[in-house]
Parts: C-alpha cells; structure tokens; sequence
C-alpha cells in the first residue's frame, strides 16, 4: 500500500505516560491524517443506537449512542485495526463505536471490566471530533467513595488528557485494575466520536462482580444482564 493510501500515520511518534509502575497510557497525536472527513463519514453512516444499563433497580438511557463494527467495515478501521495488532504484538477485538452528538452527552468513571480479567490489558482508542477532557481516576477506597462527590477532573490525583481530533490512546498493563476512566460533560454543542479495540490476557483471577461505582462500559459483545438496548 503506497503512503497516499493509508489514513493514519504509521509514523506519528507515541508518548507514553505512567500512571503508576504498572499502567500506562501512550497518546499519538494526529493518528488520523484527515479526521474531519471520517468523522463525518462515521456519524453519516453508523447505524448509531441507544442504549440502556441498570442502575439500582432501574434501566436509564445511556448518555450517548453507539454501534458494534467489524474491524474490515471501512477503509479506517481496517487500517487502524492492523497497525495495532502490529504494534502491539496482539489480537485486539474491535469495533466498539460511541457518539457524544454534543457536551451534554457523557460517560462517568468506570473501568472495562466486562472483559473480567484486567490484570494485563490493552484497550485502543481513536477519538475523532471535539476535544474533550478524558479523565483517569486511580481506584481505591477514596475513588468509591467519592465517585459521585468529586467530578471526573477534579480529584487529586486525576489525570487529565484531551484527545480529539484523530488521536489515538491506548491504556495498557493494570490500567483497567486500578484506575478509572472517563468522558465529563462539556460545554460544547460539537460531536465526538470514539473507537474502540479491546484485547485481554485472561490471566490472573477474573472480576466476575462489577460494582455501581465503576458503571458498565459499552461494548460489542452480546448483550449482559444489566444492560439493554432503548427504544
């Protein structure tokens, strides 16, 4: 495939900040050489649909849309899909789609855990669109304690990045375990959109018993209990 063809930048340089002695997250900025054009590709096209989760003894809609693509479905994904399982040496499962059509639309803190064994993960995101804070939180006492006290990017020891704009972020090592992640509510009326890969070792002991406080994250698999879909 010659240069011109391909829609991410293989060669972009990657910065990898340490969360704490086994977490990580590694950010290329401008992956997605024209992230205008597939933004607006992706939302034209995706058969975007709401979903609903469990809280307490209720469903509620979640505070955006999503879709479940194959990894060949465009041009993109394909091409992002291989450069990952290059780079990283493993067989990431994808696409989980989500659109925030605006600042109003959000997700609270929560971790994968749906992929049950976090001890080693990887979870790859391509975020097109508007610039949003995307906020990790370690987890911990304090973190269930406060996690409807403190805004995501309010606490102590919250990281905050903002990726947009064709960005690719990849979580890594215990960063499902022991953090929490993020998109807070925005005061813009721009979209965004985000792509997902997943890709566990399913070593260790699985987390079979998520909590409220880490919330349910979306995902392409067949539905759970605890989640369904709206409408």
């Amino acid at each position: 495939m010659e240069p011109s063809e391909l829609e991410i930048d293989r060669r972009a340089p990657v910065r990898r900040i340490a969360l704490d002695a086994t977490s990580w997250v590694d950010v290329v900025d401008g992956f997605v050489r024209d992230a205008p054009g597939a933004l607006a590709r992706l939302t034209a096209e995706v058969p975007w649909s709401q979903q609903e989760v469990l809280r307490y003894d209720h469903y509620v809609p979640e505070q955006r849309v999503g879709a479940g693509l194959r990894a060949d479905a465009t041009v993109l994904t394909r091409q992002i899909d291989l450069h990952l399982r290059a780079t990283y040496r493993q067989p990431m499962e994808g696409v989980a789609a989500l659109l925030y059509r605006d600042g109003t639309d959000f997700q609270g803190l929560h971790s994968d855990r749906s992929m049950r064994w976090l001890d080693d993960t990887l979870i790859a995101i391509v975020v097109l669109g508007q610039r949003r804070p995307f906020v990790l939180r370690p987890r911990g006492p304090w973190a269930a304690a406060q996690a409807d006290k403190v805004p995501a990017g309010s606490g102590p020891d919250d990281v905050v990045l903002l990726p947009g704009e064709g960005d690719l972020l990849v979580m890594g090592g215990r960063a499902q375990a022991d953090w929490l992640h993020g998109i807070p509510a925005a005061d813009t009326p721009n979209p965004r959109v985000s792509l997902t890969w997943r890709w566990t070792r399913r070593s260790g002991r699985p987390d079979t018993a998520p909590g409220h406080a880490d919330g349910r994250a979306y995902g392409d698999a067949s539905r759970r209990p605890g989640t369904r879909r709206a409408g």
